[in-house]
């Protein structure tokens, strides 16, 4: 029965996250303590996206010289270049300071560990994503802070150190969590059920916006408006920049670039606000965009799967 749920989620995905959304709004408010149970979903949510990866390669191939230059370069363009290129465009149009403040903790903050399992699930580099995940995860917490005082009057301090510990602690978790159930599975099994393993990941993502959006359907319902600015931003900064990389790596396919760009064009939009919005002090504002940013989020698989279809069919 489980197994068979699981199946379903994972064969249905695309379709499920987004129906997961609109469930997650409807649900009352719980009262719990979500800073406790928030990094135990972040965990599983690596865990299932790492275990079907060849852990022991990936690193090995993490590890030459070639490859780590490549992944810190690309990490250093999403947590540094996309930042000051969307602050700057924001400057530009006179984008409002409510607005501005969230922009920019979004464009700092690192891919989401859900990205390897997307990449997986779409036919992408997953190997690579999953260096750029872990090498710009565990950077963040020193350039974010630094890059947004650069951007932003008046920040709010940010102790790095206890980020960073905090990250490693559910990156290695969800690593050794993965790596051990590996060993026990053995990676053909683990590769005959897929799906099942797809069907993980997506759980982790619908138990995640339990927390996230905790409450959010009353304030969503009260300051529509808001909440569709809110909506509007969040969407042209992740289906645009992903849209870009997309349409970057098939212009490039014929030089062997392509595979960067399409999980570049992953990983790049699809952004682990979440991670500020816990550290920060509490902003009404930031924690209604950081809700309403799950929704182009979540879209995303079933967005970019077109749209890599299609191009595809041109490709040919």
């Amino acid at each position: 029965m489980i197994a068979a749920s699981l199946q379903y989620l994972g064969m249905h995905a695309r379709l499920v996250l987004p129906v997961g959304i609109v469930m997650a709004i409807m649900l009352p408010e719980f009262k719990m303590r979500w800073d406790l149970i928030l990094p135990v979903i972040i965990t599983f949510i690596y865990a299932a996206s790492l275990i079907r990866l060849d852990l022991k390669q990936c690193l090995k191939d993490a590890f030459r010289p070639r490859n780590m230059l490549r992944s810190i370069g690309l990490s250093l363009l999403i947590l540094c270049g996309v930042p000051l290129t969307y602050a700057g465009l924001a400057r530009l149009y006179g984008l409002g300071d409510i607005f501005m403040t969230s922009l920019v903790w979004y464009a700092v903050a690192p891919p989401i560990a859900s990205t390897i399992w997307i990449c997986t699930m779409l036919g992408f580099k997953a190997a690579l994503a999953m260096e750029i995940v872990i090498i710009s995860s565990l950077a963040a917490p020193f350039t974010g802070p630094f890059i947004a005082s650069l951007i932003l009057q008046d920040i709010a301090a940010i102790d790095p150190l206890p980020l960073f510990f905090k990250l490693a602690v559910m990156i290695f978790g969800g690593g050794l969590i993965a790596f051990t159930a590996q060993m026990m599975l053995g990676r053909h099994t683990i590769e005959r059920h897929g799906n099942i393993c797809n069907g993980l990941s997506a759980l982790a993502m619908l138990i995640f916006l339990i927390p996230v959006f905790n409450g959010m359907g009353g304030v969503i319902r009260s300051d529509l408006a808001l909440a569709g600015y809110f909506l509007i931003l969040a969407t042209v900064m992740l289906f645009g920049i992903q849209i870009m990389f997309l349409l970057l790596a098939y212009l490039t396919a014929t030089r062997n670039l392509g595979s960067v760009g399409e999980v570049l064009a992953v990983v790049t939009g699809s952004r682990n606000v979440g991670l500020y919005f816990a550290a920060l002090p509490p902003d009404p504002a930031f924690a209604l965009f950081t809700a309403i940013y799950q929704i182009p989020l979540y879209l995303t698989p079933l967005m970019l799967g077109a749209l890599s279809a299609r191009l595809k069919q041109y490709e040919k």
